[in-house]
């Protein structure tokens, strides 16, 4: 962030806090803040409470929120790159990742009609994982199990990934659904575990660390079992926040931790460990 500066030429409102935002959100009307708040979408109580209150405030009583909790901001080069891409004039909202690795783009019309969002990196990290990102929606789209993104391209020698918007509501959903949708990144292909792909990458890894400890705990795990395997396109960060139901489908996002070789029950561990650790703060 202290980088680079992505404003487009807009008044913003900074949540939680403008030394500490998750968000910076375009809100120089309320068309344009109403869209802005749905690239907030907190899970916890608190964050929840603090976007009802901040989008009633700007969406109903607009003239006098922009005086308490807005500050204008300067047109960025990116912004002006963005809109000669898109060939546009653009209202951006931000979200930064929680990692430090990236920032989100929603990229609005003057007349708030969202276009797309833009992900660009902000660490070598965040390079790779949006290169990773690009890999799976080539393979993925290829398959008609994504739409395939909107553009790629680079600015100041840094990718950006441009998608097309996903116009839904991001909630915790139910056993069966996630079943259903993990069932369509199955492959054609089983394995045991000692044989599987994923797990030969772990192993692999772990070894390269000098992590014999794990390493001997995995292939313990291994020749207890004579279980099969699919293999499966593997969505790395399964997670509530990261599934999107628009209109009654459901539809995964953010893939910028993907497994091409993935493992069979992976995804569905880590979506009721995020939910217990993260939402739930259950320890050990």
């Amino acid at each position: 962030m202290n980088d680079i500066d992505f404003f487009s030429a807009n008044r913003y409102i900074f949540l939680p806090t403008k030394n500490n935002p998750k968000v910076a959100l375009c809100v120089d009307d309320k068309n344009l803040a109403k869209n802005a708040f749905k690239l907030y979408n907190p899970f916890s109580l608190k964050a929840r409470i603090l976007k009802k209150f901040a989008s009633f405030s700007l969406v109903h009583c607009n003239n006098i929120s922009k005086l308490l909790f807005t500050f204008k901001q300067k047109k960025s080069n990116i912004a002006k790159y963005l809109e000669g891409l898109m060939n546009e004039e653009l209202q951006i909202s931000l979200y930064f990742a929680t990692a430090g690795d990236k920032v989100v783009l929603q990229l609005q019309t003057k007349n708030a009609k969202i276009v797309g969002y833009a992900k660009y990196p902000t660490s070598s990290l965040g390079i790779k994982r949006i290169l990773n990102e690009v890999k799976a929606f080539e393979i993925l789209s290829a398959k008609n199990l994504l739409k395939p993104y909107m553009f790629f391209a680079e600015y100041d020698s840094k990718p950006i990934l441009i998608l097309t918007e996903l116009d839904g509501k991001v909630e915790i959903v139910s056993n069966n659904i996630v079943l259903k949708i993990l069932e369509k990144f199955k492959r054609d292909k089983k394995y045991t575990l000692k044989n599987h792909p994923r797990i030969l990458n772990i192993k692999y890894s772990l070894k390269k660390l000098n992590m014999f400890k794990e390493l001997n705990k995995v292939e313990e795990i291994c020749n207890k079992s004579s279980i099969y395997y699919s293999l499966v396109y593997e969505h790395g960060d399964f997670a509530p926040w990261n599934i999107i139901k628009v209109g009654e489908e459901y539809f995964p996002f953010d893939f910028e931790y993907f497994i091409e070789d993935g493992l069979e029950y992976f995804d569905l561990i880590k979506y009721y460990y995020q939910i217990g650790s993260l939402l739930e703060s259950k320890k050990n």
